[in-house]
């Protein structure tokens, strides 16, 4: 009897174990908070004050060359583990240095939806000052493209909740492309290989171009020829009503190089642009990113190109969400195939 009741209370207690663990996998989470490129850096004032906090300001809080005015690529605020009370926990965004003196190497990773959703947390668990900011310099651009990407998948789910679908029909209907539009963007041009979409307001002007050309070799994905692929075609399609017509139209920034990089996203290769851009003959410019790829079934030349129009504000963000709406493009798929 005694032998009973022990597997009776085995069983029991297996099954608490189970519940409780599926209860926590789908735990219901909070809705984040905080500011788009925000950061909550969670240190201590000796870390904070000492070249631990200064190495993570510098990382964090590098200039953005590429923009007209110098911006930070992040904002953050730091606060102490005592602080870290559940108004910060549910951060979009936070950073957690701990120091542990068994640690033989400075541990870096990050952990998605912690405390809320969408959340991204990265750890900086060390032995001590020297290893810690041996490893935020060695990990420096991995730790920017975390929190960078983090913020771009935020954009591409929030575009997609409210999203324009005239504007994803008409992209779908003329490229080939399912791409999300937020509910205030509109179409303002549309004439044969170019498309333009976007939000004017009292602030500024926002928006994404779309534009093809036929694929000859791959010469033509070099950061030269796309740049000047890029000013004929703004030459021809955005201009200022202005006299005498034709003199005032927009064009790529010459006194600053673009940067240029490649990637591949869903297998498919991307060349990615980010400079400068100017009206010829007026006095506005701004920020623009674009992105380039092959359309292989059509043999086309595809590029999604969003600007940015914000006088006396902010663009980093700006341009941020531009970028994120451009990575919701993707071939549409046709049923059946």
């Amino acid at each position: 009897m005694k032998n009973l009741l022990i597997i009776r209370f085995a069983i029991f207690l297996s099954l608490m174990i189970f519940v409780s663990s599926c209860k926590d996998e789908n735990k219901i989470l909070s809705s984040s908070s905080g500011k788009t490129g925000e950061i909550v850096v969670v240190a201590n004032a000796d870390a904070w004050n000492g070249n631990i906090g200064e190495t993570i300001r510098q990382i964090l809080t590098e200039s953005d060359t590429l923009l007209p005015q110098p911006e930070s690529k992040f904002s953050i605020m730091n606060i102490a583990h005592r602080q870290f009370s559940n108004i910060f926990r549910v951060h979009r965004n936070v950073v957690i240095v701990q120091i542990e003196k068994d640690k033989t190497e400075c541990e870096i990773s990050s952990k998605n939806d912690v405390y809320s959703s969408p959340q991204t947390v990265l750890y900086i668990i060390g032995s001590d000052e020297n290893q810690i900011v041996d490893a935020l310099h060695k990990r420096a651009g991995k730790i920017i493209d975390i929190f960078e990407q983090a913020e771009l998948e935020r954009i591409k789910k929030g575009v997609k909740a409210v999203e324009n679908p005239d504007l994803r029909k008409a992209v779908e209907n003329k490229y080939g492309y399912t791409m999300y539009f937020p509910q205030d963007y509109d179409l303002f041009g549309d004439k044969n290989e170019f498309m333009w979409l976007g939000l004017r307001t009292a602030k500024g002007t926002e928006g994404v171009f779309i534009y093809t050309y036929p694929y000859t070799d791959k010469s033509q994905l070099a950061l030269e020829s796309l740049i000047a692929k890029r000013n004929e075609i703004l030459q021809q399609y955005v201009l200022l009503d202005k006299e005498p017509q034709g003199s005032a139209y927009m064009t790529t920034t010459n006194y600053i190089q673009p940067t240029y990089s490649t990637l591949k996203i869903n297998d498919d290769f991307f060349a990615r642009i980010r400079g400068l851009w100017e009206v010829k003959n007026d006095f506005m410019g701004g920020p623009f990113i674009s992105y380039t790829t092959i359309d292989k079934e059509k043999n086309m030349i595809v590029t999604f190109d969003g600007f940015v129009y914000a006088p006396s504000r902010s663009k980093r963000d700006l341009l941020r969400h531009i970028e994120g709406i451009i990575l919701t493009a993707q071939p549409t798929v046709v049923s059946g195939k």
